[in-house]
């Protein structure tokens, strides 16, 4: 997985994803491919968005739904942003900060209820809380929003940070250091690694961004139908997903070997049990509430300014069924 940086201003990068020509004309004569580019190397957090293209998804509403493995020179935010694809995937959080800063990007489908960040450490009895973990050295990435808020919030002030890296030989050699990443990974390598571990996931503290797919104001305002045609497409592979897992296991396997086939199987159940709306038709929804809720947080800790308007980064309208 990646964490995208936040709070911190970074240079929008310039890579072109080669052979990817977006036009924004629909063919008569043929489906019109519609990219999604991810922001890591195929895996189960990606699998409804695969299962769409698999499945072929969105063809009897004339659009061929295309992924585009992403990896650690991916950012989906300036990629989509400046034309490269249609559609990405990121976190609600990123969303709102990218938004702010100027890049017309818009939250259109979320997949997973909140974006499955946790803290990792060394098994512990006597760590009851996230305050017990105070005066650790914490691998994160420094400045992220997540870790922001969950500093301040819960008075981290004395932790040490280290940059994360994804070498577990440094979480094995120091009992006392923290470390990032996401639930639905980074535990299970630790223990096929013989790390026993226990985590914090960050969902539970209380920050909850969604998972998001989205896309561009000019892309929703010159092409509404294209867009619904896409959401609606998602929708039913996360459905499809939800339904048989193990549909979508043999090309995500293919395609990304850093997933062992029983930590791709964890993950999937996690996503279906704690992450993935029940009622197939709701699959995506989005609430104002939610968004509120994170943006007053990002406000809280100085990412986003007091009067900044989270409306203008998400559309409720285009998930059928909410």
């Amino acid at each position: 997985m990646v964490f995208q940086p936040l709070c911190r201003k970074t240079t929008l990068p310039t890579l072109v994803l080669a052979g990817l020509a977006v036009s924004f004309s629909a063919s008569a004569q043929a489906p019109k491919p519609v990219h999604i580019l991810t922001s890591w190397f195929a895996q189960a957090d990606q699998a409804g968005f695969w299962q769409a293209q698999q499945d072929k998804l969105g063809k009897d509403a004339g659009i061929d739904i295309q992924v585009l493995q992403g990896g650690p020179k991916i950012q989906t935010i300036p990629q989509v942003a400046s034309g490269q694809a249609e559609f990405g995937i990121g976190n609600a959080d990123d969303i709102l900060i990218a938004r702010m800063r100027g890049a017309p990007v818009r939250a259109v489908f979320a997949p997973l209820d909140y974006v499955p960040y946790t803290l990792v450490y060394h098994t512990d009895p006597a760590i009851k809380s996230i305050t017990d973990l105070q005066g650790r050295t914490f691998a994160v990435s420094l400045g992220f929003a997540y870790w922001e808020w969950t500093k301040k919030q819960y008075k981290l002030a004395g932790t040490r940070e280290i940059p994360v890296t994804g070498d577990l030989g440094l979480f094995r050699n120091d009992q006392k250091m923290v470390q990032q990443g996401y639930s639905l990974y980074l535990p299970a390598r630790m223990e096929d690694a013989g790390i026993p571990v226990q985590q914090i996931k960050i969902g539970a503290l209380g920050y909850r961004p969604y998972n998001v797919l989205f896309t561009t104001d000019e892309l929703i305002q010159k092409n509404p139908t294209l867009v619904k045609a896409t959401v609606a497409a998602v929708q039913k592979g996360w459905s499809n997903f939800v339904h048989d897992p193990s549909a979508i296991k043999p090309l995500l396997m293919g395609m990304n070997q850093q997933i062992p086939p029983n930590i791709n199987d964890s993950a999937s159940k996690e996503m279906i049990e704690t992450l993935i709306a029940k009622d197939p038709t709701t699959i995506g929804c989005m609430s104002d509430a939610r968004w509120k809720e994170l943006a007053d947080q990002l406000r809280s800790v100085g990412c986003l300014p007091a009067g900044f308007d989270e409306k203008k980064a998400y559309d409720l309208t285009l998930v059928p069924g909410c």
